[in-house]
């Protein structure tokens, strides 16, 4: 290739290796009116004297891009008005877009299309020529520059926030469970809008959730009382149906229990704060409210992600929902309300794992209905129906909300009472028998009495080493209850109790 240049030609300086030097894109440039100068980056003076006239710069990109950066910064310095382009690998867009602020004209990947480097040289000389005859005007161009700079910072920024509400809305379509729900907006909306304070509150069912960056327990207490406020509650009226939700690392905090702790409202000219109504057509659902330092408000574009975030949130709260009642329909019995026998292998897993590991006391009580046959024989299946949804509910009622009661078959039910002892257990069970025995059962032709033996096994005993022997031991026990006269309760033991007398049934009128 022909290195020196005459008239007519484009002088370019060619920086780079001597295989790169090599190339044949550049004597087929050469034959377009491009003359090249091939130099190595070793002697690379960018010394008048050295490259006399030379219009451009072809610089070939190293694996350190630190060197890069060096030659665009000593370029700079002597304020030259060469047109740099770039050859080189692929690189990554923040490292291409940085490339260009340091002042090259272009960056070209590498082999590339001789196509596209006479593309960029044309268009470099081009912008060269006409940066010369605006030298005068250098000032203005700088701040051109540097506005471009900023335009590119802000595009960046934009690409950015674009690309968290993806993963938000993603993290937010994925949960399944409101818990999960807003685990995911408490993370994703601090990383895009620098949220210190964060509250959600739903109507139905009304849950009150809130998060702060410092953990601050009474800012929340305040928020908390702000958004019951909006739905006309007071703190200790839905203290039972409100929760919080605390990310790993911070502190529980309880609702309030008295009026009398409502704190001020925080500054308005100290906080930018924005609330997001939920809703789902015409009807809300709750609110979401967003606070951060700084008096600043939020800005139109801070205003519209946090919109579109809101009626993610609402898709998804009603989504969970809806899996939920689904999660719900697949765990209950259909007639009486409680959960179905394969609900109940959750609980007694997870108590019988508690017993063997540490010792954790549990009891299993199994409730059957004695002679209840007579019951659907004489009044129909019907009342037998009636009979045992109003059981269920008694059951439920009767028993603690940390207890599991499920329809284990028929008119048998189950009852899991988790950290209770038999000693515990055997009283609640007598009392439980004593209630149904008392109650009236309502049926369409007037009441119902009967009766019910429970059968009682404790997690923790030497024979007990798999749900299905928990399961044998209190049906044994039952078993018993029945032998012995039923309407009695039996505790299972290694041996038989004695038998007593048996128990009847009365039909009321």
């Amino acid at each position: 290739m022909s290195t020196q240049p005459h008239d007519g030609l484009s002088r370019i300086l060619l920086v780079g290796t001597p295989l790169f030097h090599r190339d044949m894109r550049w004597a087929q440039l050469t034959r377009q009116g491009f003359a090249f100068t091939p130099v190595t980056k070793r002697h690379c003076t960018l010394d008048s004297d050295s490259s006399p006239n030379v219009q451009a710069i072809v610089y070939q990109v190293g694996a350190r891009a630190s060197d890069t950066l060096d030659f665009l910064e000593a370029v700079a310095t002597r304020q030259s008005d060469l047109c740099v382009i770039l050859v080189g690998h692929n690189q990554k867009p923040d490292m291409v877009a940085q490339f260009l602020r340091k002042g090259a004209f272009d960056y070209v990947n590498w082999p590339g299309s001789l196509s596209r480097l006479t593309d960029s040289l044309n268009c470099g000389l081009r912008n060269r020529q006409t940066f010369l005859e605006v030298r005068n005007l250098s000032g203005d161009l700088a701040t051109a520059n540097q506005s471009l700079a900023r335009e590119r910072d802000t595009l960046k920024q934009f690409n950015q926030r674009l690309a968290g509400l993806n993963q938000l809305t993603q993290a937010l379509a994925r949960s399944l469970k409101p818990e999960d729900v807003v685990q995911a907006l408490f993370t994703g909306v601090p990383a895009l809008t620098g949220a210190e304070l964060i509250g959600l509150v739903r109507t139905n069912p009304e849950h009150v959730w809130t998060w702060s960056q410092d953990g601050d327990q009474e800012r929340e207490q305040t928020l908390t009382t702000q958004l019951l406020g909006r739905l006309g509650r007071s703190p200790q009226r839905v203290t039972s149906g409100a929760t919080t939700l605390r990310l790993v690392g911070a502190r529980p905090m309880p609702l309030l229990k008295s009026e009398d702790a409502i704190l001020a409202h925080p500054q308005p000219e100290a906080h930018a704060m924005h609330d997001i109504p939920l809703a789902i057509g015409p009807h809300a659902i709750g609110v979401l409210h967003v606070q951060r330092g700084g008096s600043a408000p939020f800005t139109e574009d801070e205003q519209q992600l946090l919109a579109t975030i809101g009626t993610s949130l609402s898709l998804t709260l009603r989504n969970a929902d809806a899996h939920q009642d689904l999660q719900d329909m697949a765990l209950r019995d259909p007639l009486t309300g409680v959960f179905n026998r394969r609900a109940l292998d959750e609980p007694l897993m997870r108590e019988l794992k508690a017993g063997l590991r540490y010792g954790a006391p549990a009891c299993l009580m199994i409730l059957d209905l004695d002679y209840f046959k007579t019951v659907n024989d004489r009044l129909g299946h019907r009342a037998g129906d009636l009979v045992l949804r109003e059981l269920a509910s008694l059951m439920t009622d009767t028993v603690r909300d940390i207890d599991t009661v499920g329809r284990y078959g028929g008119e048998e039910f189950a009852i899991v009472l988790p950290h209770t002892s038999i000693e515990q257990a055997q009283p609640l069970a007598e009392r439980l028998r004593n209630l149904i025995e008392a109650h009236a059962f309502d049926v369409e032709d007037g009441t119902v009495r009967v009766t019910a033996s429970i059968g009682i096994a404790e997690v923790c005993s030497p024979a007990i080493a798999s749900v299905e022997d928990w399961v044998n031991a209190a049906d044994t026990a039952l078993y018993d209850a029945k032998a012995q006269g039923r309407n009695r309760v039996v505790v299972h033991a290694p041996t038989p109790l004695a038998p007593v007398q048996a128990a009847t049934l009365c039909i009321a009128a």
